[in-house]
């Protein structure tokens, strides 16, 4: 099941970060020192004027607030951690979202070949749309220098005169027939990275939205299908496009955090709740509050059979509030995107001491959990029983066996005392259950050089990192 998660929070640390105010401009302080001791104000204008003045220093005012999360008083520890928390994610983010630039000099050259040519330079999933480009040969030029995957794309398409044509929804991919008589299961959603960008004849529409790094957030255009407005209320359900490039170990847009929304009238709206989709749960991101809700535009992702289509990954909805009613576009549109990455083979429990660990939990990230329910010797060959366990809303990222669709690859590894890798197998799965609520696994394995010293549970390892948008002068349904 794929989640797709709305927003909430539009004054948070994220918002701090993105248009807080220069620290010489504060009234409270000029030094980090001197803004730290000011979030444990007694007025909460002054701590929240300190923390906005924080999070615009940046990496600058890191080693004040490492020092502050010790801090005696609660309110400065508190509000110091999750500052803390939301500079380092977003330095992380920066180096993890930058994108290496492409240069194209394409002379006289077929449409067709050129984007042919892009697709490879970029890496980008380029798709011209036969039955909506007169002729693949006509010659186009387009020459420029070192620009982002998702910039150089945008030149291409000016140059070549085309335009990309944005779907609510994406054709099923086709199942593999491998036998007579095989149940071939329904095949899952491709990830929004293999999602096609479908070029089309027609001058380039520069839709608003960040195109500067590794993962492209576009604001979708006013007739767009998916654009929902409850007359009246204010309330939009607005869409984004959000494209990551291939190799970023792409997971799923975790949220959408807005710090920032003015119509054309000058005045300031919120983040909205969404009408068409339940909440789950609530996350913290740092102060930011992101709702997490099920279901998209298209309704749920479950695979099916009967379907031919699924609700497009790439489009993300985004509930607002317009604070004019009869707005018909918006000043500004800012804020972030919450994107979860998951970096594979990456060691997530560790057990250093096997034979006197028996019947100890150890706690791996988020609620995964890993115990050691049996560890003897028999004839030389050790013989251990290994118990994974997970909230049931977490199994896709921490499903502790393979299933077929899913790119998940989790294992055990032993070692013996000196940190020598010992060879397991394992020889059977005793128990594989879900009560709706965990998700848990028995795993036996055996080992022929008798009883490992450590095992370690290697898997993806999931993380966020938040990609900022700035949209000006957007259009409403």
């Amino acid at each position: 099941m794929k989640r797709v998660l709305a927003v909430l929070g539009v004054f948070s640390v994220g918002a701090a970060l993105a248009s807080a105010p220069p620290v010489a401009s504060s009234p409270v302080g000029r030094t980090p020192e001197q803004l730290v001791e000011r979030l444990g104000a007694d007025s909460f204008a002054e701590r929240e004027a300190a923390q906005a003045a924080l999070a615009q220093a940046g990496p600058a005012a890191q080693p004040a607030l490492e020092t502050a999360i010790r801090h005696a008083n609660p309110e400065i520890s508190r509000r110091a951690e999750r500052l803390l928390a939301a500079l380092n994610r977003a330095a992380d983010s920066k180096q993890r979202l930058t994108a290496k630039p492409v240069r194209l000099a394409f002379r006289d050259m077929p449409v067709g070949m050129a984007v042919n040519e892009l697709k490879k330079l970029t890496g980008i999933p380029l798709q011209l749309d036969a039955s909506k480009v007169a002729n693949p040969l006509r010659l186009v030029t387009c020459e420029i220098g070192d620009l982002p995957p998702w910039q150089a794309v945008a030149a291409f398409c000016k140059a070549a005169n085309l335009t990309e044509v944005f779907a609510a929804e994406v054709d099923v991919p086709k199942a593999e027939r491998r036998g007579r008589g095989y149940y071939v299961p329904p095949s899952p959603p491709p990830p929004p990275e293999k999602v096609p960008v479908v070029l089309a004849d027609g001058p380039y529409v520069d839709l608003p939205g960040s195109r500067s790094s590794a993962v492209r957030v576009l604001a979708m255009p006013a007739k767009f299908p998916g654009h929902r407005v409850y007359l009246g209320s204010g309330d939009v359900l607005f869409h984004c496009d959000v494209a990551p490039l291939p190799g970023l170990n792409w997971r799923e847009v975790a949220g959408v955090r807005i710090t920032n929304v003015v119509d054309a009238e000058g005045r300031r709206g919120a983040s909205g709740i969404s009408k068409d989709a339940p909440f789950a749960s609530m996350l913290d991101f740092g102060g930011g509050i992101v709702a997490v809700g099920w279901g998209g535009i298209g309704g749920d992702f479950e695979p099916s059979q009967q379907r031919t289509t699924y609700p497009n990954p790439r489009i993300v909805p985004v509930p607002i509030k317009v604070a004019t009613p009869a707005a018909r576009s918006l000043k500004l549109l800012e804020g972030s995107v919450i994107c979860e990455l998951a970096t594979p083979n990456q060691p997530l429990v560790a057990v250093s001491n096997v034979a006197a660990s028996i019947g100890e939990s150890f706690a791996g990230p988020g609620s995964l959990k890993l115990s050691v329910l049996e560890a003897t010797v028999e004839k030389g060959i050790g013989v251990f029983r290994v118990q994974t366990e997970t909230q049931i809303e977490r199994v896709i990222s921490f499903m502790p066996v393979a299933v077929p669709g899913m790119d998940i690859d989790h294992r055990l590894k032993a070692f013996d005392a000196a940190g020598k890798p010992l060879r397991i197998t394992t020889s059977q799965s005793s128990e594989f259950t879900n009560d709706g609520l965990t998700f848990t696994s028995v795993m036996r394995y055996t080992c022929a050089s008798g009883l490992p010293a450590k095992l370690v549970y290697y898997g993806p390892k999931p993380s966020f990192v938040e990609v900022p948008f700035k949209m000006e002068n957007v259009p409403l349904p």
